[in-house]
């Protein structure tokens, strides 16, 4: 399921930051976090992501996702 983005923007609910607002539109490569308390700020990414969308696991970032095709944007 491709979300297309409007010229409207995105709606951005009462007490939620843009940041989790945009996670739920914008397609991009979600990173699972491990606690880790050997590393300096207590946690490190694991080394596979995931698509937002259709969940297709790659060991790297892509400009898009090979399983559904879908173009991913980078969210800091």
């Amino acid at each position: 399921m491709a979300v297309h983005l409007s010229s409207k923007g995105i709606r951005i609910g009462k007490g939620q930051s843009a940041i989790d607002a945009m996670k739920q539109i914008v397609p991009h490569w979600i990173h699972e976090k491990i606690e880790d308390p050997s590393y300096v700020g207590g946690f490190r990414y694991a080394r596979n992501c995931k698509c937002s969308e259709c969940g297709y696991e790659s060991s790297f970032e892509k400009k898009s996702c090979p399983h559904c095709g879908v173009k991913m944007y980078q969210i800091d």
